[in-house]
């Protein structure tokens, strides 16, 4: 099963023109120890969760997913403080994967999707080659020439 870390429902505001104040949004987490038939299970769940949160009106948008070793324990209710009296070195430490999501309106636009990782390299033509467009784009070469021109040589003036 999954577990909700956080969950924010949608609210609405104090007038019906204003429509939604919040959307909501919220987090779970699964175990991805165990047969892979099991985890996807885990995840199912973790998807009903988030819609389950979202309601009617809304649906899941994930913003953020990441794995990270977490000790299983409660994150609320009587099980905290049962737990916390027995000391900490019971715990298993094993890896969960986090769901991090925001409810959208249902029918609204997707942002478009924004790489923010770094280009593996620069394709730049040889310096003084034009460039040749019926060649195929594997023909380019991949030049390290300097893109800024050289001024430490002096250079004649005009008068």
């Amino acid at each position: 099963m999954a577990e909700t870390v956080e969950r924010r429902k949608p609210r609405k505001g104090p007038v019906k023109a204003v429509g939604y104040v919040d959307h909501g949004g919220g987090a779970v987490r699964y175990s991805v120890e165990g047969w892979s038939w099991f985890v996807a299970g885990r995840r199912r769940d973790a998807l009903r969760r988030m819609r389950r949160n979202c309601g009617k009106d809304h649906k899941p948008r994930l913003v953020d997913e990441y794995l990270r070793d977490d000790a299983d324990i409660a994150y609320s209710g009587e099980d905290v403080s049962t737990s916390l009296d027995k000391g900490i070195d019971h715990f298993k430490i094993a890896p969960f994967q986090h769901l991090r999501y925001d409810c959208v309106p249902k029918g609204a636009a997707e942002p478009p999707a924004v790489s923010t990782s770094a280009p593996a390299f620069l394709v730049v033509p040889p310096q003084g080659a034009a460039p040749d467009i019926s060649t195929s784009p594997a023909a380019v070469e991949i030049s390290t020439a300097a893109m800024i021109p050289d001024i430490s040589t002096p250079t004649e003036t005009a008068p």
